[in-house]
């Protein structure tokens, strides 16, 4: 699979904006949950880096609870931007390129 136009872009702009506040999708928070790992959609979270896993994975990202002390590795593609986020748009597109490509490729 070929890498997202402008991945890498946003890959970088992304660490200067570190940590970012995020959220859960619920279907996200759903999968967590039956790993024993509960984060509420509801409840902010931060993505505190965005390390590069390649063409195949696709961005990911490090997101901690800021309250504990509870790291996980989620792809970018199952986390909410707030809408005011100077880079909301271009996460928004990416989002939306890399769930229609992955559903393309199954």
């Amino acid at each position: 699979m070929k890498p997202i136009k402008g991945s890498e872009t946003l890959l970088e702009e992304m660490k200067k904006y570190l940590p970012v506040p995020a959220h859960l999708t619920r279907e996200s928070s759903k999968a967590l949950d039956k790993e024993g790992k509960h984060i509420d959609p509801d409840q902010e979270i931060e993505i505190v880096d965005v390390p590069d896993s390649g063409d195949m994975g696709g961005i990911v990202c490090v997101i901690s609870k800021r309250e504990e002390h509870q790291v996980l590795i989620v792809s970018l593609t199952h986390l909410l931007i707030k809408p005011d986020h100077p880079l909301s748009d271009k996460i928004a597109s990416y989002q939306k390129k890399r769930i229609r490509r992955l559903k393309r490729y199954g």
